[in-house]
């Protein structure tokens, strides 16, 4: 370590007199191990929080559904054939890799080897973080490939832009399954094909603002004064000299220009990212033994377009508990009582292969990520 790094971690840790190597060292050292103490502190917690809200889900669905059984609902996923279990594995693997299309679509001339791992190894952080925690890893793993700071931005904040579309836009598509599948919607179940459908009018309405570079400033112009309250409600700083219309104008330009030779790829990939969930639900409900006379296809399109638009939100990692009561509480109803046990078990293997797979395979991502970085770093060394 140099002197001039000593000095500067030397005023991090606050210190303003002389101080000797040895004790620098040793504070040095204390920091560091303070630090790691706090990152296992709150991977700690954050495992913490989805057990919880996993024990919550099931609380919940064990007190909803009276004829569930532990039992029986492991005899079902225990029964699998092998060659049932290579069927959704290779069913993941489709899935893991139109992923990486749609990842690799929006950065120019990246393969999808790097867009796979672009998309696994953030996954595994959203997995067990809520929010949008996948996004800075996703910049950071753009910007260490040679993409430009401008470009790696504007491809997480497309990437964002087609995931709330699909999310939004996929409760209006359970509209027409439910029509077309004559589903018995009753009860809660209304509430919630009510509240998704709405979402499916925010879809239409956020087009067509969008869809004008002028509406889009207009809109710009009255949301402006609702979030500067909200930003001094949260003592944020507030630029009163700020247009937030043009910002909004300018960035919709932006990104048009920027997706105008990739949207139709992308596109592509997102619709096949979500047929292939889809497709791996209704796997996953067919292996544990529920026939399509019990659950239609139809009936599963329209309870996973929902489900994706109430999860929309990340109040939890990976929608842990809020996905499982979600799927169980739709599908349950529909498939019958004598089916409850059998539908839990498909939703539990659907949300392995769709949520805690992705979270030992994305730090094996986030691995061969930092390997190449070092294996980078070396050859510059000796390059120099």
């Amino acid at each position: 370590m140099s002197d001039e790094s000593k000095v500067e971690n030397t005023e991090d840790l606050g210190y303003l007199g002389d101080i000797t190597e040895h004790e620098l060292d040793a504070a040095l050292i204390e920091s560091s191990e303070r630090s790691k103490t706090k990152t296992g502190l709150r991977i700690a917690l954050r495992i913490v929080f989805v057990v919880v809200a996993l024990g919550i889900a099931g609380y919940v669905l064990f007190n909803i559904f009276e004829g569930l059984n532990f039992e029986e609902i492991k005899v079902a996923i225990q029964e699998l054939s092998d060659a049932e279990w290579m069927a959704l594995t290779f069913a993941w693997i489709i899935w893991i890799s139109v992923q990486g299309l749609q990842t690799a679509s929006l950065v120019h001339h990246m393969p999808v080897r790097r867009g796979v791992l672009a998309y696994l190894g953030p996954s595994a952080v959203s997995s067990v973080i809520p929010g949008p925690s996948d996004l800075p890893v996703r910049f950071n793993m753009y910007q260490s490939w040679g993409v430009s700071r401008s470009d790696a931005a504007t491809a997480v904040a497309a990437s964002g832009i087609f995931s709330i579309t699909s999310q939004l836009a996929l409760p209006a598509l359970a509209g027409v399954a439910i029509f077309f599948g004559d589903l018995q919607i009753e009860g809660f179940l209304t509430i919630i094909v009510i509240t998704t459908l709405a979402l499916a009018v925010i879809v239409v309405l956020a087009a067509f603002i969008v869809g004008s570079g002028s509406r889009t400033r207009r809109a710009g112009e009255i949301l402006q004064p609702a979030l500067q309250k909200v930003r001094r409600i949260f003592h944020k700083t507030v630029d009163d000299d700020e247009d937030l219309g043009a910002k909004l104008e300018k960035i919709r330009a932006e990104t048009i220009y920027y997706l105008s030779d990739k949207w139709v790829t992308t596109s592509f990939a997102t619709v096949m990212t979500l047929g292939m969930k889809w497709a791996i639900l209704v796997m996953s409900l067919r292996f544990v033994g529920i026939p399509e006379s019990a659950l239609g296809w139809a009936a599963i399109g329209a309870v996973f377009a929902l489900m994706v638009g109430i999860t929309m939100i990340p109040i939890t990692p990976g929608a842990a508990g809020v996905s499982e009561i979600a799927l169980v509480g739709m599908l349950a109803p529909i498939a019958g009582p004598e089916y409850v046990n059998q539908v839990a078990a498909g939703v539990l293997l659907y949300r392995l292969f769709t949520w805690l797979l992705l979270i030992p395979t994305g730090m094996i991502a986030l691995g061969v990520w930092k390997l190449g970085l070092r294996q980078k770093d070396k050859q510059a060394a000796h390059a120099a």
